[in-house]
């Protein structure tokens, strides 16, 4: 996978994680509300990237599918959602995908049950995991 695929995964995943938390739903439940065809047109979208915030991305998300839920403030910021993003991008690289795949990979390890557990304990900051 590209250096820049992995950048558009990390941020797609983060703001993923982000729009879950802001619509107080499960991650697994926001993907299949989401789909993979739009995961994969909004990381075509390389703008959007370099545009927006994780929480504008996370509205731009709900935009794209004309979904209109209940969105609250969370107590995430930037950093956490970049490392968070970062560390489910790594998951995808290592399935290896091609780069056409890479959206499929990234909803796929979205909707994996062991996907918090996973980040918790490999997560530098949220060492929690012992």
């Amino acid at each position: 996978m590209k250096t820049e695929t992995k950048e558009k995964v990390a941020f797609m995943a983060a703001s993923l994680f982000d729009l879950a938390e802001m619509t107080e739903s499960d991650l697994q439940c926001v993907i299949e509300v989401v789909g993979t065809d739009a995961i994969q047109d909004l990381m075509t979208m390389d703008h959007l990237r370099y545009e927006c915030s994780y929480d504008r991305m996370a509205e731009k998300i709900c935009n794209y599918i004309d979904w209109d839920p209940m969105l609250v403030m969370t107590g995430w910021t930037d950093e956490d959602l970049s490392r968070i993003g970062h560390l489910i991008a790594d998951l995808v690289e290592g399935e290896s995908p091609a780069d056409d795949d890479a959206a499929e990979s990234l909803a796929a390890i979205l909707t994996w049950e062991g996907l918090g557990a996973w980040i918790a304990c490999n997560d530098e900051e949220e060492r929690t995991c012992e």
